[in-house]
């Protein structure tokens, strides 16, 4: 695992550096942000250079390029991308600091296996006995690997790594400055297209129960799409928000976008985006008023019914289970909970 923690001195070009350096010493921090929720009793000094909360899957390196005061953070993120991290995107971008008497406690910044951390040191003079070290742990909780903040210097790991920015010694008397980039892998082609279609949605703006509505429709696309079912119902799951649902009222588009979303994903996943917008779900999935071999009937949100083929019931099913089990609740449903058993 010590292997996992890679170390790059004068990571960047010198005049980059010295931009960066210089732009990150002009923003100000906010104080409070917390690395680890649950054990982090004050929090430390940081701010946001993109919008984008810890569930976040969508490109915001868009965000970065729109913003012309943040040149030199996209010059270091496409440095980065070209060099070190190939193949990835920027999901998160931000600056930490660190005083005296300002504590980092150890955490992972993802549960996910595909996404990578990457921090660069931005003092440009750091003292042995200033402390502030980087320190890993290995799945012994033992100590694996300590990183002093050197000047330009980078260590890029796995996100799911627990780690911890250490606190400064009272010797020291400068803030201790990182920036961060946390980026995932490019995932499939259908992956992407979904992530920016709703990007451009404005999904990213509507919250939901973990994160924003983007980030739960592209985890229940993955979900269903990890099962190797039928592209279209994978997109379809995808989808299945953006009209709105009986339990969601956020949509980000109306039915007169119905055209528009068919061609872009096809007649197939769009209509079962919008019949999941229509039904009277769960129950009506979980239970339906008939279900037989060729047709079933499904209750509609406004008190109605209706007759669907059976194929098309089925299909429904399954991207109630990845919408379910993705928000933690598919257990509450057996029916279903025993169908997404056998996908």
């Amino acid at each position: 695992m010590n292997d996992d923690v890679l170390v790059v001195d004068d990571f960047l070009p010198g005049a980059l550096y010295q931009d960066l350096a210089a732009h990150t010493s002009r923003q100000p921090l906010i104080y409070g942000s917390r690395s680890n929720f649950k054990t982090d009793p004050h929090g430390h000094w940081s701010l946001d250079f993109v919008a984008a909360g810890s569930q976040n899957l969508a490109d915001v390196s868009v965000d970065l390029e729109a913003d012309e005061a943040a040149a030199p953070i996209s010059q270091a993120w496409r440095f980065l991308q070209s060099t070190q991290l190939s193949g990835n995107v920027l999901i998160r971008c931000y600056v930490n600091g660190y005083t005296y008497g300002t504590d980092g406690y150890f955490h992972s910044d993802s549960e996910r296996s595909d996404e990578h951390t990457v921090v660069v040191y931005l003092n440009d003079y750091w003292e042995p006995d200033w402390a502030g070290e980087t320190v890993f742990l290995g799945e012994d909780d033992d100590v694996i690997k300590a990183v002093l903040p050197r000047r330009n210097r980078a260590v890029i790991f796995p996100s799911t790594l627990q780690h911890a920015g250490r606190a400064v010694s009272r010797k020291c008397t400068v803030l201790r400055k990182t920036l961060i980039f946390k980026t995932r892998k490019t995932r499939s082609d259908d992956f992407e297209k979904l992530s920016v279609f709703l990007r451009d949605a404005g999904a990213r703006q509507c919250a939901h129960r973990r994160g924003t509505l983007h980030d739960h429709l592209v985890r229940t696309f993955s979900l269903l799409e990890a099962k190797q079912l039928d592209p279209a119902v994978c997109l379809g799951g995808g989808l299945h928000a953006i009209y709105g649902t009986n339990a969601f009222r956020g949509a980000v588009l109306g039915s007169n976008a119905r055209t528009h979303v068919g061609r872009e994903f096809g007649e197939r996943a769009e209509e079962l985006a919008h019949l999941f917008s229509r039904i009277d779900r769960p129950k009506c999935l979980e239970s339906p008023p008939h279900l037989g071999a060729d047709t079933a009937t499904v209750e509609l949100a406004d008190g109605g019914s209706l007759e669907l083929r059976r194929t098309v019931f089925d299909d429904l099913r399954k991207i109630e289970c990845a919408n379910l089990a993705d928000q933690g609740t598919l257990a509450r449903h057996r029916a279903l909970s025993a169908l997404w058993e056998t996908l």
